[in-house]
């Protein structure tokens, strides 16, 4: 048997990223010094996850207007689709409150010659984020919260219909970690490597979104039968192409337009984009027009900052050095000046996010952010249909999470009973299982099991299926259902007879393997997602050929999913939408 690290604490925080950080400072405030606090993370939490690198804008301030304006700005960004409101709602009254604590924390925020905040349009302003996350992890560091680097938790435990506490394997030492808890946060971000990247060989992961963000926040949540929600949106992002750093730097930072290859500003040109908004259209239909463009011979697509600010243009490279040094590497080596020449955008892969512009998640309780399994509670990138709540949003939802745990546990979360060994010991055999797999291994050639199949294997064969047959962008994100049955086959036969194969060498493999995992489930929930939704309601990052048309009388509302493992089947269920802001949801009020 394994060494074995046992944990008795009140609050687990499954992710040490922007919102479990801030969870875990917020349930200390409130809840007091008695409660025991505890974050895990696979990596350092000084250093890891999607803010690693930095970034040189907060993309959700109230700079003017209201928090019902900011709402009502969201759901216009997704083409007036269903958004909970109520959440958003929640996050807008605190998101200036929860950015002056962090810049009280230490973190350098760009201000005008008044000493007001430097803004960015209408929602967004600028900071000097490269330190944004030892500023952030420094907020479960002062909560005193127990912290557990190198640790990748593998599933949630589920006892008397309730949550209560994970298990996981340390990276680095091999050991079992059994962890009881009284409520759990899930944190752990969003899902990349889903469809195949554009580029292969060491470079496979190269892409806008950090490749360790592996969906387990969903697979896990999934697996224990949380309700799940938004998973037939999906992010599109238009990036620079090669480094995939964030456009809109280049579109809002400096006013360069989107320009074809023909020098054209097609969005305020065409009639066709007009009517969608122009330069200021939803996201989604932006990737669109953008598709439509090359399809019709006139890519590739440019950010042309030759008619952007000259000042600002000026600055650009500073300002990447700030979120992403690679882009200021790649102009230096290829002698690319944005001053003199426009820079190319392309669309990268699909993306599953909660917090940016899709709404992939688990579905939550009111405001609470407590999902349908009593005890636990989903945040940042886990909490589903409440997109474009970016860095700043997270960080405020992760407060209210916090809050809302002490909470519980004052109320319904009373003393969880002693776990059930019998549960734990399975547990523990399905985590290590493709490690115990490659022991048993008895045949090789040239180094590989001959009944095994390795993790990056698994992988490659799992992207070429999502790439070919549920939307990627050899097929200019477009999915039918021919398509869709091709890929739900394929992918159940991975999850339900390969999986037994996969095989690990060493906890580094054993990573990967989980990784796919988690993967794999989330396959399952995108794929059977897009085929309930039997519209087009997401233009361009769900794009159906089989039913282009919008059916408000079928789909205008919230699409959940409950995992049934008894068969393996997702069975659905609708909630209608509640408009509480008022007012045309394909319009902005300001």
């Amino acid at each position: 048997m394994r060494e074995r690290v046992y944990i008795d604490t009140d609050i687990l925080i499954i992710g040490g990223g922007t919102a479990g950080c801030l969870a875990a400072w917020e349930a200390r405030r409130v809840g007091g010094p008695k409660l025991r606090i505890t974050v895990v993370d696979r990596a350092n939490i000084r250093h890891s996850g999607s803010l690693a690198a930095g970034q040189n804008a907060l993309n959700a301030y109230i700079n003017q207007g209201t928090p019902e304006d900011w709402v009502a700005y969201v759901r216009y960004d997704l083409l007036g689709a269903p958004v909970r409101e109520d959440i958003l709602l929640s996050v807008g009254y605190e998101l200036n409150e929860t950015v002056a604590l962090m810049e009280k924390e230490g973190l350098p925020i760009k201000k005008d010659a008044q000493g007001r905040y430097l803004r960015r349009g209408k929602w967004n302003i600028e900071v000097n984020g490269r330190w944004l996350k030892p500023i952030t992890a420094k907020m479960a560091e002062k909560a005193e919260a127990q912290i557990l680097n190198w640790v990748y938790i593998t599933e949630l435990i589920k006892q008397d219909g309730r949550c209560v506490g994970a298990v996981g394997f340390g990276v680095r030492d091999g050991r079992f970690y059994v962890i009881k808890a009284r409520a759990v946060l899930m944190a752990a971000g969003g899902a990349a490597g889903i469809w195949r990247s554009r580029y292969e060989g060491d470079a496979h992961h190269r892409m806008w979104y950090v490749p360790f963000n592996n969906g387990a926040s969903y697979a896990m949540m999934k697996r224990i039968g949380a309700e799940m929600t938004g998973f037939d949106t999906r992010m599109i992002p238009l990036r620079i192409k090669d480094t995939y750093a964030p456009a809109g730097t280049l579109a809002i930072g400096v006013n360069a337009p989107m320009v074809n290859a023909l020098g054209e500003v097609f969005m305020l040109e065409k009639e066709e984009y007009v009517r969608m908004g122009g330069h200021t259209a939803p996201t989604p239909v932006r990737v669109w027009a953008c598709y439509r463009e090359i399809a019709a011979g006139r890519g590739p697509i440019f950010m042309d900052t030759t008619r952007g600010d000259p000042e600002k243009v000026a600055g650009l490279r500073e300002q990447y050095l700030d979120m992403s040094p690679t882009t200021v590497l790649y102009w230096a080596a290829h002698d690319i000046d944005p001053a003199r020449e426009p820079i190319e955008i392309e669309a990268d892969s699909p993306f599953l996010v909660g917090a940016h512009a899709a709404c992939c998640g688990a579905w939550t309780i009111g405001i609470t952010r407590m999902t349908t399994i009593p005890g636990l509670f989903a945040s940042g990138e886990a909490l589903g249909q409440a997109p474009s709540r970016y860095i700043s949003g997270c960080w405020t939802c992760g407060r209210i999470a916090g809050r809302h745990m002490v909470q519980w546990l004052e109320g319904e979360g009373t003393e969880v009973p002693e776990l059930d060994p019998g549960l734990v010991a399975q547990l523990e055999a399905r985590t290590f299982a493709p490690l115990e797999r490659w022991s048993k291994q008895e045949f090789f050639t040239n180094g590989k099991p001959v009944r095994g199949i390795l993790p990056r294997e698994m992988e490659t064969h799992m992207q070429n299926v999502m790439e070919d047959y549920c939307g990627g962008r050899i097929r200019y994100f477009t999915v039918s259902e021919p398509y869709l049955e091709i890929a739900r086959r394929r992918i159940d036969r991975l999850r339900r007879d390969q999986l037994r194969y996969l095989v690990a060498r060493d906890l580094f493999e054993l990573e990967r393997a989980w990784d796919v995992i988690n993967r794999l489930d989330c396959c399952q929930l995108v794929i059977e997602h897009i085929s309930y939704r039997k519209e087009t309601r997401y233009l361009g990052f769900v794009t159906r050929t089989d039913y282009p048309e919008r059916n408000d009388a079928e789909y205008d509302c919230f699409i959940c999913s409950v995992w049934h493992p008894e068969t393996d089947t997702l069975v659905f269920k609708k909630y209608p939408y509640e408009q509480i802001v008022p007012g045309d949801r394909t319009k902005e009020t300001i």
